[in-house]
């Protein structure tokens, strides 16, 4: 196991400056031909955002201020990180199929596939970011110190999604059954892990398995640096569950990474 982890963080800083362009090229190739280019990174999550946003203000009427911020902000700081995991459930879980011309040549290691995807979709979130704090500056919303934060939340969510491609992109490859599995998990994760509904007036017992879910943590993550204005390490009763669901996954992707890696090219 420690061998493999050695291997992998080996192969990840040896192939560093390649990863790095390799998740240009990915976002680059994503929105090439498009007249608009670049708006399309922003155009998709602001039409899912104004869409919910007009849903739960005048069909629901449960769009109120939370904790003193714009409701509009509270679901932009759901909607964005979602679009990020939504994109690792699917495609990032059965990525070896999206890069077959990679997963074939002999010196590419299969490890940095993960992870360049992953980085390219966190270059989109960052942008997301960026952009909700000059909007929250322009409008004059105050940000509070816990902002600061905000890098480290996003690091932590590139852990857990990169770990979590590489633990199934290899049960992807090899069972079709399982990739097409995966791709139904969108809607429920999208559903049950509070990005519409305020989590803290579920009850107890409710909150309780919310923390082993990490869609939910990485939403009430991102809103602890923009809505709620506290650490997100400060309630160990929703941090110490997704530490613990993270170092699960990481063994995981530790053990399948080892026994399947040799098989992946040749049913590719």
């Amino acid at each position: 196991m420690f061998s493999t982890l050695r291997q992998i963080l080996g192969e990840n800083w040896h192939w560093r400056h390649q990863v790095w362009s390799l998740a240009k090229i990915d976002l680059v190739r994503t929105y090439r031909g498009a007249a608009l280019g670049k708006i399309w990174l922003f155009a998709k999550p602001a039409v899912y955002i104004l869409v919910f946003w007009f849903a739960l203000s005048f069909g629901i009427r449960s769009a109120s201020d939370v904790n003193g911020k714009p409701f509009l902000l509270w679901l932009a700081c759901g909607v964005f990180p979602w679009f990020y995991m939504s994109d690792i459930i699917t495609s990032g879980s059965d990525i070896y199929h999206r890069y077959p011309y990679l997963v074939n040549r002999l010196k590419f290691p299969l490890s940095l596939i993960s992870t360049f995807y992953s980085l390219s979709l966190l270059i989109v979130l960052g942008c997301m970011m960026l952009f909700t704090i000059i909007v929250c500056l322009m409008l004059r919303i105050p940000l509070g110190v816990h902002l600061v934060q905000l890098p480290l939340v996003l690091a932590l969510m590139f852990l857990f999604w990169t770990a979590w491609s590489m633990m199934l992109s290899p049960l992807s490859a090899i069972s079709k059954d399982f990739a097409n599995l995966l791709k139904t998990l969108s809607t429920p994760f999208f559903w049950v892990s509070g990005i519409l509904f305020e989590i803290g007036k579920w009850p107890q017992w409710a909150r309780l398995v919310m923390a082993f879910n990490p869609v939910s943590w990485s939403v009430e993550a991102v809103r602890d640096c923009f809505v709620y204005d506290r650490w997100f390490w400060s309630d160990p009763y929703s941090f110490l569950p997704f530490v613990c669901v993270l170092l699960m996954f990481a063994l995981l992707a530790l053990h399948n990474h080892h026994r399947l890696y040799m098989e992946v090219p040749d049913v590719i």
